[in-house]
């Protein structure tokens, strides 16, 4: 349960999030180039994927010396991109068709030599005649577009699917495209064509993914032969920049063209800048990507990275790269850039963040056919959004860039952008995904968190009483990566990744403490068992722990304690200091409560079934008394029989979360 805002943004230097994905697909980073003008030229690290020379699906890691200092197995070996996360999709057509889309978890992080796990990464069939080239994605939507040369189609997924995925749109095409560039911001895609040119769509997604084009540009100094393969688009400067294969059986007739006000040209155009020849080496350059304005190409008949600084300006002509770097038969590249500093949503440990909704699950709705998830604003005024999970839905927490993982009675369900959109729509299979079978373990699943910088969802089990911890990619019926057996059942917890600690509500009024979490897993049992008290003794049974806040900036946990569970009138809330280094009985510094179990009091509350807090006001999905309340300044409160600010009638809500405005959108 979650937001607590259990959706975080924070990602090791290692695990570098991505402005830009390969085959050009999201190249719209307009930070300048990285290292200085001089001879101390820096590289951008970067993602290169082999398609040949007996290392087909070889991705290695090149640093900024553009030394390689990792390499990982993937199954896939066409196009990559990576999202906001760090998380690899690649495009397989090894075995021929149909394609498959491969979802690596966290691939900047993975050990040299490694392989696909599937307790980490996933894929799914794309179905049909379907031969998967270049990949884009769109960051805000939670797209994934492919070019389908076996079908003369843009093929569109979620994101977040899964296996049995189907395309959410096939977009028809006169031709073949071997690769993409999408300007998310302008809602426009560039197609790189293999008879030539470049097609444009304008309104892509807004408009239906309709295939007819708004331009088609010729470069005029393209050869005898021209067949269109790399792409990569500068928004801020409005120039394209694409590479041209000429004849695949030549391996010294490759092209690079400029195309300035790439947005409006139409029709045959004159690049600003050609190169060709044979210094510059290109003869089969497949794909392109760029950085401010530096072009890194995946040169596969010469077997190498070719970089071009300052690609924008100079001469045309025969032109050697500034760069040159073995590699053998590149097919494509993938940018790696320093990520933008984010809130810890979960923890609230920096300042500044706007909150734009509240989310709340139902279970159940008022009526089958209502949503069972809404948003409602921060104010409690009204409903914004709603969407049906169709599942007899639990918790709901959502990762950072606003997918929401869902917990109901046998499983989880991760909805593709549920914090950003999806407004009056069901989970889809070419969207969404479910983690659920014998192999997950999962027999009563309620709350969880998220926690992205690890790459962790981790869900407390009732049924079998644990704490199983999965990737963030993880789909179908895939076992955990770990499991923390506890001997009382367990309701929700929260993850703190500052101190490397995770906190369990409990059902029998107690929490458990797990120190140096991803070092010890909790094999040995919880480090400290926290009981809340009043002047040194323990609040009167039953106590019945249910959400679970760890506030990092002042190592508060906020709880709420539902008491019996068929009283709908003995609810309560604590706040409890020191979390970190509480143990045993332990006085609360706030008690909200009405002292009479025979009535709601003032307080509502009943049974406080889940929190989330946004640093200063405290969330509650009240159950029994069909409300969610919000309680102002809770951590200053006087406690006793107070009455929340704010309350908003839901029928039967369970789990409450906070949406933060920046989910789902790329680093500025």
């Amino acid at each position: 349960m979650n937001a607590k805002g259990k959706g975080l943004w924070w990602i090791s230097p290692l695990a570098m999030a991505v402005a830009l994905a390969a085959c050009g697909g999201d190249s719209d980073n307009d930070r300048p180039a990285s290292g200085d003008d001089g001879d101390g030229f820096q590289a951008a690290p970067l993602l290169v994927m082999h398609n040949g020379g007996g290392i087909v699906g070889h991705i290695d890691r090149l640093d900024g010396d553009l030394n390689v200092v990792a390499s990982f197995n993937a199954d896939a070996n066409e196009g990559i991109a990576l999202d906001l996360l760090g998380n690899l999709y690649a495009a397989d057509d090894s075995a021929g068709a149909p394609s498959r889309l491969q979802v690596l978890r966290m691939i900047a992080d993975r050990q040299d030599g490694s392989s696909p796990n599937a307790a980490l990464d996933r894929d799914f069939e794309a179905t049909g005649s379907m031969t998967l080239k270049g990949i884009a994605l769109a960051h805000e939507a939670g797209l994934v577009m492919a070019a389908n040369m076996g079908g003369n189609s843009i093929e569109v997924y979620g994101t977040a699917a899964g296996a049995g995925a189907t395309p959410l749109a096939s977009t028809a095409l006169s031709g073949n495209a071997w690769d993409l560039a999408y300007d998310e911001a302008a809602d426009r895609v560039f197609l790189a064509m293999t008879n030539g040119t470049v097609i444009v769509i304008d309104d892509y997604v807004s408009g239906g993914f309709l295939g007819t084009p708004s331009r088609t540009l010729t470069p005029d100094s393209a050869g005898a032969v021209s067949n269109i393969h790399g792409i990569a688009y500068r928004a801020d400067t409005d120039t394209l920049v694409i590479t041209d294969v000429g004849d695949a059986g030549i391996a010294d007739d490759g092209r690079l063209y400029v195309i300035e006000n790439a947005a409006s040209a139409d029709g045959t155009v004159t690049p600003s800048r050609t190169l060709a020849g044979p210094a510059t080496t290109l003869g089969n350059p497949v794909d392109l990507i760029l950085d401010g304005d530096t072009a890194y190409i995946a040169e596969k008949s010469n077997d190498a990275v070719l970089i071009y600084r300052n690609v924008f300006t100079g001469g045309s002509g025969d032109l050697a790269p500034d760069f040159s770097v073995d590699s053998v038969k590149p097919e494509s590249l993938a940018l790696l850039v320093e990520p933008d500093e984010r809130a810890d949503l979960s923890d609230i440990d920096t300042t500044g963040t706007t909150f734009t909704g509240v989310a709340v699950t139902s279970n159940p709705p008022a009526a089958p056919t209502d949503p069972d998830v809404v948003i409602l604003d921060t104010g409690l005024t009204s409903q914004q959004r709603g969407f049906i999970t169709a599942q007899d839905r639990e918790s709901l927490a959502f990762n950072q860039v606003g997918d929401a993982y869902v917990t109901y009675d046998t499983g989880l369900a991760v909805i593709n952008r549920l914090a950003t959109g999806r407004d009056g729509e069901t989970a889809s299979p070419s969207r969404d995904r479910t983690i659920e079978g014998a192999n997950t373990g999962l027999s009563s699943p309620k709350g969880f968190d998220v926690a992205d910088g690890p790459g962790w969802v981790l869900v407390t089990d009732q049924g079998d009483p644990a704490v199983r911890v999965f990737g963030g990619q993880a789909d179908g019926d895939v076992a955990p990566l770990f499991t923390t057996t506890l001997s009382v059942a367990p309701w929700d917890l929260d993850y703190d990744p500052d101190g490397d600690r995770l906190y369990v509500a409990l059902t029998d009024g107690t929490v458990a403490v797990f120190d140096d979490y991803s070092d010890t897993r909790g094999a040995a049992g919880p480090d400290r068992t926290i009981t809340p008290a009043e002047g040194g003794t323990a609040f009167a049974a039953p106590t019945n722990l249910h959400g679970i806040v760890h506030v990092a900036a002042s190592d508060q946990l906020i709880l709420s304690d539902v008491g019996s569970g068929a009283n709908p009138t003995d609810g309560k809330l604590y706040v409890l200091d020191n979390a970190a280094s509480a143990d045993g009985l332990t006085n609360v510094s706030v008690r909200i409560d009405d002292n009479d179990n025979n009535a709601v009091g003032n307080t509502l509350l009943g049974n406080p079934v889940d929190i989330a807090f946004d640093g200063q006001h405290l969330y509650v999905a009240e159950k029994s008394q069909g409300k969610v309340l919000r309680f102002d300044n809770i951590l200053d409160s006087a406690g006793g029989d107070v009455a929340p600010s704010l309350s908003y009638d839901q029928a039967s809500p369970e789990s409450v979360s906070l949406i933060a405005d920046y989910l789902g959108r790329a680093p500025e």
